[in-house]
């Protein structure tokens, strides 16, 4: 009900904490393929981590461009003499 997983959330590896501070990780494993068999309870906790291997387009996109100018002025600089 809170509005569902952004973007850049990792939805295989959510997991709730619940208010008597036990943790119900089953996530889309292989093995146990279904979520949400554990009813959310009031107080507990809905954890859904970032995806950190998903990169932005910019930074990438950064990188790259950097690389090539870079080398293209070690090019021009090795031409030159």
């Amino acid at each position: 009900m809170s509005g569902g997983e952004t973007g850049l959330a990792d939805g295989r590896k959510t997991y709730v904490v619940h208010a008597n501070d036990s943790v119900d990780a089953e996530g889309h494993r292989w093995w146990a393929p279904h979520v949400g068999s554990t009813p959310v309870r009031p107080g507990d906790t809905v954890v859904v981590p970032l995806d950190t291997e998903r990169l932005p387009a910019l930074p990438t996109w950064q990188a790259v461009t950097t690389m090539l100018y870079n080398i293209a002025i070690a090019l021009m600089a090795i031409r030159r003499y």
